[in-house]
C-alpha cells in the first residue's frame, strides 16, 4: 500500500471528485479525512469507505473560515497525531450554479464568492496546515488548478482566474516550503465527467472537450485519481512547484 498509515485530509470529497480522491487513498492504506462543508454528504462518504474496510473521518468544515480551517487541523492532530497529506480540493464549479459571461458583467458578489472558496480557502487549509508539517519536517501539499488557467477557455472569469491564482500559490510555497522536507505540487484534471446525476446537458458539455484532445474520449475521475495518488506517495519525494495537467492531451505545456 502506497500511503501505509498517511493521514490525509482531502477537502470537499464528499462528493465528486474529490470523493474519487478519497476512495483510492483509502484503498492504499491512508488515514482520510473528509473535511467538506456538506456535513451529510462526508459522513456518506465515511462510512462507506470504512464499511469497504478503509480509515475515514467525517469533519464538516469551511474552508472559507480560518478558525473553521483552525478546527480541522488541531482535531486531526488530536486524533492521528500528524498530518501527512493536505489536498486543497474544495471549489465552486458547474455543479455550484457558477456564472458564466463577459468580465464587465460579472458581479462583485460573485466574483468574491468564487474567489473565496476555490482560491482563499486553499490559502486559507495550507496556512493551518504548515505549521504542523514544518514541525514535523515532512508533508504533501496537493493543489487542484483547471487547464482553463492555460486557454482562459469556459467564460468564466473569476473560476479561472482563482485557478491561475493557485498555480502562482503552489510555486511560491514550493519554494518557501522545500527546506523543510514539504512537496508542494499542483495538478489540473480536465473536463470530468464527475457528477452523480447525469444529464443530458451535462452529458453533452463533457462530450465538447473530446474532440481537444489526444485521447477523444471523456475524462472519468478514475483517470485522475492515480496522478493525485503519485504526488501524495514517496515516489513523488523530490518533485516540488509542479504542476501536472492530467486532461488526456488536450493541453500540452
Amino acid at each position: 500500500m502506497r500511503l501505509k498509515d498517511k493521514v490525509t485530509i482531502i477537502t470537499g470529497a464528499a462528493h465528486g471528485i474529490g470523493k474519487a480522491y478519497a476512495r483510492r487513498f483509502a484503498e492504499e492504506g491512508a488515514h482520510v479525512i473528509i473535511a467538506d462543508i456538506d456535513a451529510q454528504g462526508g459522513e456518506a462518504t465515511a462510512k462507506a469507505l470504512v464499511d469497504s474496510g478503509g480509515s475515514a473521518w467525517a469533519r464538516t468544515t469551511d474552508v472559507r473560515s480560518f478558525p473553521n480551517v483552525q478546527g480541522l487541523m488541531q482535531e486531526t492532530i488530536n486524533k492521528f497525531g500528524r498530518i501527512d497529506v493536505l489536498l486543497n480540493n474544495a471549489a465552486i464549479y458547474v455543479t455550484q450554479q457558477l456564472w458564466k459571461g463577459p468580465v464587465e458583467e460579472l458581479a462583485l458578489e460573485e466574483w468574491d464568492r468564487v474567489i473565496e472558496v476555490n482560491l482563499k480557502g486553499v490559502f486559507l487549509c495550507s496556512k493551518a496546515a504548515i505549521p504542523i508539517m514544518k514541525q514535523q519536517k515532512s508533508g504533501k501539499i496537493i493543489n487542484i488548478a483547471s487547464g482553463t488557467f492555460f486557454s482562459g477557455s469556459g467564460n468564466m472569469p473569476h473560476y479561472t482566474t482563482a485557478k491561475g491564482g493557485v498555480v502562482a500559490l503552489t510555486r511560491v510555497m514550493a519554494r518557501q516550503l522545500g527546506q523543510y522536507g514539504i512537496n508542494v505540487n499542483c495538478m489540473t484534471p480536465g473536463s470530468t465527467m464527475s457528477e452523480e446525476s447525469v444529464s443530458e446537458e451535462v452529458l453533452k458539455r463533457r462530450e465538447g472537450s473530446m474532440d481537444k484532445r489526444a485521447f477523444r474520449r471523456i475524462e472519468t475521475p478514475a483517470d485522475i485519481v492515480g496522478t493525485a495518488l503519485f504526488l501524495a506517495s514517496a515516489d513523488s519525494d523530490f518533485i516540488t512547484g509542479q504542476l501536472l495537467v492530467v486532461e488526456g492531451g488536450g493541453v500540452m505545456h
